[in-house]
């Protein structure tokens, strides 16, 4: 009886979960909107291709192109957190002194090293474009099967 009755206060809230996770500031909506995802590429990244190559996959999916930008560390994430950049591409480790003011993502070309201060080559997202960030993180673990 407790299990119908909560399955009735809870079923009118269900249409509302269709589209989670959300982004906070709207980033799928804005990449389609502008039909371009914009990146930065942070200068003295070893081989960005596999990271652009998700990255454009993911634009073209919406109907969008990269607009690629070489932008130095600091300035790049900066403008990432104001949302003047869609994400960096670049040589981040997990103790990066950004990392709870981004999402960083995993590694893309190799597994997670032992060694958390070591860089290796990652995507960072705006914190809070938890749509994006899903999306992204699953192209990355599908290519790493």
């Amino acid at each position: 009886m407790r299990a119908a009755l909560a399955l009735l206060l809870f079923l009118p809230l269900l249409p509302g979960c269709d589209s989670l996770p959300r982004d906070a500031a709207g980033t799928h909506e804005k990449v389609t909107a502008r039909s371009a995802l914009n990146v930065a590429i942070v200068p003295g990244t070893r081989d960005a291709n596999p990271a652009l190559a998700l990255l454009r996959r993911y634009a073209q999916a919406r109907g969008a192109r990269l607009a690629i930008e070489a932008v130095a560390g600091e300035t790049a994430l900066r403008r990432l957190s104001e949302g003047e950049i869609d994400a960096v591409v670049g040589d981040f480790s997990r103790q990066s002194p950004w990392k709870t003011e981004i999402a960083l993502s995993k590694p893309l070309t190799r597994k997670e090293p032992d060694d958390s201060r070591q860089p290796v080559l990652r995507i960072a997202r705006r914190n809070g474009e938890n749509g994006f960030i899903l999306a992204t993180d699953r192209m990355i673990a599908e290519a790493r099967r």
